[in-house]
């Protein structure tokens, strides 16, 4: 059985409902105006998983029946920069709704980040946008350290031993430090690879703790612009943990999750969000299930799923 990283490697060179409601309450001021509704997906891999337009088109679906999104939002690793994706990007850039981008590893396995934005249609790899009596900031933690060097993920180097990966560069975090000291709105922030989240019984990586740092010192210098969840794909599973009081949630791949190879869900998965005018953040999750069982030796996968499920979570 093909490694992640081998079964990766290889497409990198060319190889060719059930409703869930987890609410969490955020602490707002009064007088919010009318729900903030979103369409999230993410991880959907067209180009590598071999039915992914069947699935982004059950999204497009859906999303087309809820005219009154205020934004659809993909979280990363939507597809590879080449003509084949032309029918991809159509459909996603055609739903009538205001979008959001987020920048994945794998959307720079065949290019950089520049050409990767360029075909996607992003103005910038992070930024910041107020939507509704929110912002939301998008980060971008594709790089790499390698013997003490930073280094941008680009045409799949990232592939490469001896490395740890998911970092922000300095820029960006003087960035982020600067942006939330200065917004008078709770932040949403979204990003593709996880924060907040460690192994069973190991520590935070160090990558994580380097944003997750930023965020805890800005919220003691503005409590009003705090970030009140963090959302990420990247892991395909379906998790939710704390850090300093601030729900970090990984919404599961649309399209498979990784154990030595792919193990396809029957559905495809995305979630609608629901941000309430008292400060609750609702999100209507689809169900599913394995079309083959993923192996034993990844059960103890944290949040291992073919769903995204049901949770009732309070923010103190």
């Amino acid at each position: 059985m093909l490694t992640r990283r081998e079964f990766l490697v290889q497409g990198a060179m060319g190889l060719g409902a059930v409703v869930a409601t987890r609410l969490i309450p955020l602490s707002l001021e009064p007088a919010r105006r009318h729900p903030l509704k979103l369409g999230v997906i993410t991880d959907l891999h067209h180009g590598l998983a071999p039915d992914a337009m069947s699935r982004l088109t059950k999204f497009g679906e859906a999303v087309r029946l809820r005219p009154h999104l205020d934004m659809v939002i993909q979280m990363g690793d939507f597809c590879y920069s080449q003509p084949e994706s032309a029918e991809c990007l159509k459909l996603f850039h055609d739903l009538p709704h205001r979008k959001l981008q987020v920048l994945g590893n794998h959307d720079m396995d065949k290019c950089d980040k520049q050409t990767a934005m360029a075909h996607l249609s992003m103005p910038s790899r992070y930024g910041a946008y107020d939507v509704g009596d929110y912002r939301f900031v998008v980060l971008d933690l594709n790089h790499f350290k390698k013997e003490g060097k930073l280094v941008s993920y680009a045409n799949g180097n990232y592939f490469t031993d001896n490395a740890s990966h998911n970092w922000a560069d300095p820029e960006q975090l003087d960035w982020l430090a600067t942006e939330l000291r200065r917004t008078r709105k709770p932040v949403i922030l979204f990003c593709h690879q996880p924060l907040g989240f460690a192994e069973p019984g190991q520590p935070l990586p160090p990558e994580q703790i380097e944003v997750l740092d930023v965020i805890t010192r800005a919220k003691a210098d503005n409590p009003k612009g705090a970030v009140a969840a963090c959302l990420f794909g990247h892991l395909h599973v379906d998790r939710l943990e704390y850090h300093a009081g601030i729900p970090c949630l990984c919404v599961n791949s649309a399209s498979y999750f990784w154990g030595g190879a792919m193990f396809p869900y029957t559905n495809p998965l995305y979630a609608f969000m629901e941000i309430t005018p008292d400060g609750h953040l609702a999100i209507e999750g689809v169900s599913g299930a394995f079309i083959k069982p993923p192996p034993s030796s990844t059960d103890a996968v944290v949040g291992r799923s073919s769903s995204i499920s049901d949770r009732h979570i309070r923010l103190t």
